[in-house]
């Protein structure tokens, strides 16, 4: 590690701000790896006065964490999800420059609410996508943005569904006034395969998906040559002399896109 980044400084500010017993770490002399001596003897400067000055910045990152994952919020409750910020998880979002509504979902909720989790944290992971700008195509094929193929225990869409029905059109204002999180559990057993998709009028669907097209998108995921990708599809049960026109039928559907 250099002796000074000016970006680990300001990668460990940010976390500082959100987090009082990071700012006592760093001020304090047990080792952090993150973080160069030099570089703590700056930190130790600041007035932690200047830490407090706005004292709704974690509320307002917290918002922002409930509407993405309203349902899980309330399997949780509140003060559980505010745990994120303080946690090593939120840390390695900021040093790595990660996206804090992704690496809430995809590091750090993990299986703590199942399968439903796993939904949100792809509903999240879609809305990203659509807004990402694409790169040049290389003529190979991945699965298009906004296209995320899921495996959950069976049954959880439905529970998900009932769940989102029950918070109402105001998830948000259900979450305040919830005083303690919801004893109702998702489903845990057996397999269920999901696809959220781009709608035509801009939102996201989800349905259940056949297990031989989820795993095809998941094999997806990076680009890959087509005939590697055929191949994972005969593999997956698709006729050898159909499976270039299976591709073709996913890029007209815009499941597969070139890239």
């Amino acid at each position: 590690m250099s002796e000074l980044d000016p970006r680990r400084v300001q990668q460990a500010l940010v976390c500082m701000l959100f987090d009082p017993d990071y700012a006592a770490r760093v001020r304090g002399r047990e080792p952090l790896p993150e973080l160069s001596e030099r570089e703590r003897e700056l930190l130790r400067e600041l007035d932690p006065r200047a830490l407090a000055t706005d004292r709704m910045r974690r509320a307002r990152a917290l918002h922002v964490i409930l509407d993405e994952y309203p349902v899980s919020a309330a399997m949780l409750g509140i003060d559980v999800v505010d745990r994120f910020f303080s946690s090593p998880e939120f840390r390695a979002c900021v040093f790595d420059r990660g996206s804090m509504a992704l690496d809430f979902g995809e590091r750090w909720l993990g299986d703590r609410t199942a399968g439903v989790g796993a939904i949100e944290a792809g509903l999240a992971r879609a809305r990203r996508e659509l807004g990402r700008e694409r790169l040049e195509s290389t003529q190979k094929l991945r699965r298009a943005p906004g296209v995320i193929p899921l495996q959950v225990p069976d049954g959880t869409l439905a529970w998900y569904r009932r769940a989102r029905e029950r918070l109402g059109p105001d998830p948000l204002q259900a979450l305040t006034k919830l005083r303690k999180p919801w004893p109702h559990k998702p489903p845990r057993r057996g397999r269920q395969h999901l696809l959220i998709e781009p709608q035509v009028d801009g939102t996201l669907g989800i349905a259940t998906a056949s297990e031989p097209l989820v795993e095809l998108l998941r094999a997806a995921e990076d680009p890959r040559p087509r005939a590697e990708l055929a191949s994972v599809a005969i593999e997956l049960g698709a006729d050898s002399h159909d499976a270039d026109e299976l591709l073709d039928d996913l890029l007209r559907d815009k499941l597969l896109c070139e890239w």
